[in-house]
């Protein structure tokens, strides 16, 4: 900043010296147009005297230099006019009505010079002619037009009198504000130093701050750090044991078949049923790092929401952990935009929840249409203990546990289910009514049709008994 202030006071000291210079130089062209004033009237003065030589009729010889006298003055007057348009520093020494009076002044005294020239011609003519009568009366307007002339000469003289001094004056301004900004640049450069070291100073405060804000920082991202590997071993452990619990069983299978306790066909289908387990928590897995990487795609399709329903409990027939029947009371049945593995797979992850802690009793599924805020409403409920009121606020996040009691999916299922309702722009909760869990969804109805079959009622009631 300091090298750009000093450059710019060397550029201004050049452009100051120009200045002057050119003042200086446009003062001596004046005084050299000025003294040439003289000059041409003391060649009118001549003309005279020759046109007084011819009054006499003592000398025709001058009449030749007369006309030389007139080229002369008429150079002298165009190399005036000449300095006068092409240079600007008239216009800004005189003021505009100044500039405008001399400019007219100029233009008259050359109108005069002509009729001057014309008058001396004519006189010429008579001279030659022989006619001295005209030539004394045109002899006499020559005389007239060289005092108005001389008077012309005067008037412009006048008016440039005053260029000398307004030059003056121009160089002492030019010659102040070249001070000034010397005086300016100086103070300048005082503030830009004052500030550069308050900002250097202000630069320090703020990079101790910066250092102390990034170890703040790092700090906590260290303990972020921490949680996450604090979390990633609790979610090894939960998944060692999740996946350890299916395999033991697989061997015992294995060994009852062996020894011909149970048929190879039971062996295979309990086989069957726990390579089931282990596909949905491996499901769940891939599921769980594609919520925590906002990847979770939905494929949204026409599907009827009460056959949807059937086909999960379909498949939960043969569960060999259910112990009590799954009672369904539907609406009427919609057609709505789901994915449909999404949503069934949020069914069974309830469904299983609700097996693994109902001894007795039942399950049931209920659905409610409600026409006014387009909106499906999902009830599962079962007759098993209600859900511990510590677990309530935070069943639906990971690795959720009380005692015996536990989410279904390695503490992932109720999660990626939550997900997933709300992918869908749904919501899903879970409280206790009358000592009993209930787990309600709600999908809003975008674009639907209602379809009515001839084995519906609006209370459908199926039973799923015992195997």
């Amino acid at each position: 900043m300091i090298i750009l202030l000093l450059g710019v006071v060397s550029i201004y000291t050049i452009k100051t010296m120009d200045d002057i210079n050119q003042n200086y130089n446009f003062i001596l062209e004046y005084n050299q147009n000025i003294s040439n004033f003289d000059d041409i009237k003391i060649k009118y003065e001549r003309q005279m005297t020759i046109f007084e030589s011819l009054k006499s009729e003592e000398n025709l010889a001058g009449v030749g230099t007369f006309w030389i006298y007139n080229t002369e003055i008429k150079n002298k007057i165009y190399d005036f006019n000449t300095l006068i348009i092409n240079n600007p520093q008239f216009v800004e020494l005189l003021e505009d009505k100044k500039s405008l009076e001399l400019e007219n002044n100029i233009d008259s005294y050359y109108n005069l010079h002509l009729n001057y020239e014309n008058s001396a011609s004519d006189a010429l003519s008579y001279f030659y002619d022989g006619d001295f009568g005209l030539f004394l009366l045109e002899y006499e307007n020559l005389k007239h037009l060289q005092f108005e002339l001389f008077e012309k000469l005067e008037d412009i003289e006048q008016t440039l009198e005053i260029i000398p001094v307004y030059s003056k004056i121009s160089v002492e301004h030019i010659i102040a504000d070249f001070q000034i900004l010397q005086w300016t640049m100086i103070i300048l450069v005082g503030v830009v130093t004052t500030m550069l070291v308050f900002f250097l100073n202000q630069t320090n405060s703020n990079l101790k701050s910066e250092i102390k804000m990034q170890t703040k920082n790092l700090q906590k991202l260290n303990e972020q750090l921490k949680t996450v590997d604090k979390k990633r071993e609790e979610f090894i452990s939960i998944a060692s044991h999740e996946l350890k619990g299916p395999i033991q069983p697989i061997f015992g299978f294995v060994e009852l078949a062996k020894t011909g306790i149970i048929s190879n066909q039971e062996a295979l289908e309990g086989i069957s049923n726990i390579a089931l387990n282990l596909e949905n928590i491996a499901n769940n897995v891939l599921d769980l790092t594609k919520i925590e990487n906002d990847e979770l795609e939905l494929h949204l399709e026409k599907n009827s929401i009460n056959e949807l329903i059937s086909e999960v409990l379909d498949s939960e027939h043969f569960n060999p952990d259910r112990k009590v029947p799954i009672i369904t009371r539907l609406d009427v049945d919609v057609v709505m935009n789901l994915d449909r593995t999404r949503i069934k797979q949020v069914l069974r992850n309830i469904l299983d929840n609700c097996i693994k802690f109902t001894e007795t009793g039942t399950i049931t599924i209920q659905t409610n249409l409600l026409k006014d805020k387009k909106t499906l409403k999902l009830f599962i409920t079962d007759s098993g203990p209600e859900i511990p009121h510590d677990v309530l606020p935070k069943i639906f996040k990971k690795f959720v546990t009380k005692g015996n009691y536990k989410v279904s999916g390695f503490g992932l299922g109720l999660y990626i289910s939550k997900n997933i309702v709300d992918a869908h722009k749904g919501k899903i909760s879970a409280y206790n009514k009358n000592g009993h869990p209930v787990f309600e969804i709600s999908l809003p109805i975008i674009s639907f049709d209602l379809t009515w079959k001839d084995s519906e009622s609006s209370n459908l009631e199926k039973n799923i008994e015992y195997n």
